[in-house]
Order: structure tokens, then C-alpha cells, then sequence
């Protein structure tokens, strides 16, 4: 179930800035519209059986960066009282590398989902606040489902971007705060971000 899990992260947060639909730019609907281009454009990649692993996640990398929103990510996930105990320095570093693993422990699992055409996603009734979207999603493989709720927060001059992701209801910002305010409970800053660079993603049930 994790391995699940973590393919379908990555699948579904990742994704083609261009809009499925004419919208404008800042309403809620153009977030969803953003998520399910997403969707579709990542399942295109995956099902090219032309490219290599590698090449596929070239292509993915190349078009799922603008869609997050990766320092706002790390600095959430770290925590506001331990983002302050850090340097411009350190700050700079743990973004890397908390990118650096989020990446990585994602794109180990992203394989099985190549080429399965059972693979289908729902989505439920939009949640907006002020200037933030929330999109529930229903993913499911096979005899497999897990439920998801993607968050997007909108600024000017970068529009929708992902600041986080509830897997059954876990968020992922939260889980590795957890993680980082126990490692940081016993440990110095250095000896964090040295920790980091084999951080492990948050298993989710």
C-alpha cells in the first residue's frame, strides 16, 4: 500500500502548466483544470513505453516544477519555530535536499504505475477559501484505492501552485514536520541536514 501510495503522489501532483479549459487565471476553476491537465499529461509520459526510466523522469521533472511551490513546501514541513533556527545558509541547504529526497523517494515507486490502464481518478467537490483551492481526488489501481486532497494556494505573478498533499486523510507537510521536530529534539541543525540527505518519505497507511 505504501508503494501505491507513493506512485500515486507523484503521479497526480505532477503536471503541464498549460490549462485544460479557458479560464481566468486566478479563479478556482483554473486550479482544477490545472490538476487535471496534470493528470493527463503525466499518464502520457508513462505510457510512452519509447522512453527510458530516466527519460521519463526527465520529461515528468521538467514540467512538474513549476507546479510546486517547493520552498513554501519545505518551510511548512520544517515548521515556522525550527525555520527560525536556521541560517540563510542552512535554509538554502535544506530546501535542496528536502526536494532532493521528496523527489527521489517518489520516483522509486513511480514505475508500477507504467502502463496500467486500470488506473482512473475521480474527483470530488472543490473546497475554496481566499486564495486557496482544495481538490479531492479518488485514485484507484486495480483493486487498490487510496483518497487524496491536493492543495493549492494562488500568488501574483506564479498563479495555482501545490503547497500540499493529504494521502487518506495524512497530510505530507505535517508528517515530516513530525519527522523533523523529533530529529530536532536531540540533534543540532547540521546534524539535520546532514540526516536529510537519507530522509525516507512518511509511510502512510
Amino acid at each position: 500500500m505504501k508503494k501505491l501510495i507513493g506512485a500515486l503522489f507523484i503521479l497526480l501532483l505532477m503536471g503541464n502548466v498549460a490549462f485544460a479549459e479557458k479560464t481566468d487565471a486566478d479563479a478556482p476553476e483554473a486550479a482544477e483544470a490545472l490538476l487535471r491537465k496534470s493528470i493527463e499529461s503525466v499518464f502520457d509520459v508513462l505510457k510512452n513505453e519509447a522512453l527510458t526510466s530516466q527519460e521519463q523522469k526527465e520529461k515528468i521533472e521538467a514540467i512538474v516544477d513549476p507546479v510546486f511551490n517547493y520552498e513554501l513546501i519545505a518551510m511548512l514541513s520544517l515548521g515556522r519555530r525550527n525555520w527560525s533556527r536556521l541560517d540563510p545558509e542552512q535554509r538554502e541547504v535544506f530546501v535542496e535536499r528536502f526536494v532532493t529526497r521528496l523527489k527521489d523517494s517518489y520516483f522509486e515507486n513511480i514505475a508500477m504505475i507504467q502502463g496500467d490502464a486500470e488506473t482512473n481518478v475521480d474527483y470530488g467537490e472543490r473546497e475554496v477559501e481566499s486564495g486557496r483551492v482544495h481538490i479531492p481526488v479518488r485514485a484507484g489501481m486495480k483493486d487498490s484505492s487510496v483518497d487524496m486532497r491536493y492543495k493549492f494556494h494562488f500568488s501574483e505573478g506564479e498563479g495555482w501552485r501545490i503547497y500540499d498533499v493529504e494521502i487518506n486523510g495524512v497530510s505530507i507537510v505535517a508528517s515530516y514536520r513530525s519527522q523533523f521536530n523529533q530529529v530536532l529534539a536531540s540533534q543540532s541543525v547540521d546534524e539535520m541536514l546532514e540526516a536529510l540527505k537519507t530522509l525516507e518519505a512518511p509511510e502512510v497507511e
